[in-house]
């Protein structure tokens, strides 16, 4: 068979093969960063960039942080805030083919398990949306090839490198804290590795991770520790009861994010090798891997019969795996030609998932065309705020929707302060955070409305704050002869000033 075609099973032989490989899928983000619209979400955590702060209510900091550096060199672009996750994509790459040549020393395998990873729905989103998780990828795996480091080397010096890259993974998403029970898991289990639990140095490490990660808590700790209590206590107090249609909720997105032939390689590999660590058959390099992607996987199933849980959650789990897969798909003799049958599904599924990026205003049921019509409509608003300027007064914007008002701020010329519920009193995420400009009183609000989910408002709702609110304009948005937005821009006059600031907010945030 390797005579019949050199071309694909000695891919990886030929020069600078998983350089160019990397090298090319980076290239795709940067196209792709160019092109594809700015989501809700991703506006979002731009906004915090506007006003950078230790943390913030929804999240800890590091996305955020790296949106504002990349933004301050390419501007206040679409392009500029989606570099942002470019380039963590490009680290976390290079950290997978270290460990990899590390743990394995097999080219082959890095050629085909990276090309596997970055054909993979949820990678692809995390490598071009500048959200939370993209730091947490990076650091979750480079923390990994630390710890891995310290076993290959035996030098205690790697523990500190593990808790710096630990420390960052809390800094990037709250949801970092599970690599502690990961590596505990590991060291207890593992014959060859357990005598560190006697020594100093892992404990130093979590200290150290600890002290990276004492901004957020500094900032917590001068906001009543909301941030934590929303992603902590306010979450487990939200679960209901059993609830299985979550767990269907969370199998079939999951299938889709992983592509269907990887979310079968991930599943069979968890099990297979699940079987085998409980057997005491696992090596210390699958243990290692297996136990990174278990331990969320178990955690977040468990949580799905109880309480939904989102889409983005299970991304640190899943690259292990892969690697666990691809490797032993690899010691088959028909197991690269499987691979890549497979991979050809995966890469249909992607093309599928940019051409309906990038199809303007494509309508999708469910409403899930986030993205279409706000750049028209944000020049609409800064009509009607010059005509409010125009006869001698003061306007600002706000919606009922952080996502909205988010959206308004980056399309609007000058990019200015936007409101978004906080304006009438309800809770609002990040912006009861965000500083106030002046105290608005007697300014004309300038209110934008969706037919979309959350995006809608009764007006009665503002007569306590607005003397009256009257239709400006509106904007419908279709294609294929099909609706995908109508969006309605009210005048609201003589605002009554805002209300007393609360902290927090009880819609919680997509990621």
């Amino acid at each position: 068979m390797t005579h019949g075609n050199p071309s694909w099973h000695r891919l990886h032989e030929r020069a600078h093969a998983i350089t160019l490989l990397i090298a090319g899928f980076t290239l795709l983000r940067l196209v792709l960063a160019a092109t594809v619209p700015l989501l809700p979400q991703e506006a979002y955590y731009w906004s915090w960039s506007r006003h950078l702060d230790w943390s913030y209510f929804d999240h800890p900091p590091l996305a955020t942080y790296s949106i504002a550096l990349t933004t301050t060199v390419f501007g206040q672009t679409t392009f500029g805030i989606k570099l942002a996750s470019v380039l963590w994509a490009l680290g976390w790459n290079l950290i997978w083919l270290r460990l990899i040549l590390d743990m394995y020393g097999d080219r082959r395998l890095a050629f085909w398990a990276i090309a596997a990873l970055n054909l993979t729905v949820v990678y692809e989103i995390f490598g071009v949306g500048p959200t939370p998780d993209a730091p947490l990828v990076f650091a979750w795996s480079a923390a990994i090839w630390a710890v891995w480091k310290v076993t290959q080397t035996g030098l205690a010096r790697w523990w500190f490198v593990a808790g710096v890259f630990i420390g960052l993974s809390w800094l990037g998403k709250y949801s970092g804290v599970l690599l502690l029970p990961v590596v505990f898991l590991y060291l207890v289990t593992s014959p060859q590795q357990r005598h560190w639990l006697l020594k100093p140095q892992p404990w130093l490490a979590a200290l150290l991770a600890l002290l990276i990660f004492a901004p957020v808590l500094w900032w917590n700790a001068q906001h009543d520790w909301v941030s934590l209590a929303f992603q902590s206590s306010r979450r487990v107090g939200s679960m209901g009861g059993f609830k299985p249609r979550y767990f269907a909720m969370l199998v079939g997105t999951q299938f889709l994010l992983l592509t269907p032939y990887l979310f079968v390689l991930v599943v069979a590999t968890l099990w297979r090798d699940g079987r085998g660590w409980f057997a005491g058959r696992l090596d210390d390099r699958a243990r290692l891997l297996w136990l990174s992607g278990a331990v969320p996987i178990v955690l977040f199933t468990l949580i799905s019969f109880r309480s939904l849980v989102k889409i983005n959650w299970l991304g640190p789990a899943y690259w292990s795996l892969v690697i666990l897969g691809v490797h032993s798909l690899l010691q088959q003799a028909d197991g690269l030609r499987r691979l890549r049958r497979g991979l050809i599904g995966s890469v249909v599924l992607l093309l599928v998932a940019g051409a309906v990026f990038l199809i303007p205003n494509l309508p999708i049921a469910g409403d899930l065309n986030t993205w279409s019509g706000w750049r028209e409509a944000a020049a609409r608003v800064a009509k009607v705020e010059q005509q409010v300027r125009a006869e001698g007064g003061q306007a600002f914007i706000f919606s009922p929707n952080y996502k909205i008002s988010s959206l308004m701020r980056f399309y609007l010329p000058g990019q200015p302060r936007t409101y978004a519920q906080d304006i009438y009193g309800d809770k609002a995420l990040q912006f009861d955070y965000f500083p106030l400009d002046d105290d608005l009183k007697g300014q004309t609000g300038i209110l934008v409305l969706s037919d979309q989910d959350q995006g809608d408002l009764d007006l009665a709702r503002l007569k306590p704050f607005f003397a009256r609110c009257e239709i400006a304009d509106t904007i419908e948005t279709q294609a294929l002869g099909k609706h995908t937005r109508k969006i309605a821009i009210y005048r609201c006059s003589d605002y009554r000033g805002h209300p007393p600031r609360r902290g927090g907010g009880d819609q919680p945030a997509q990621d």
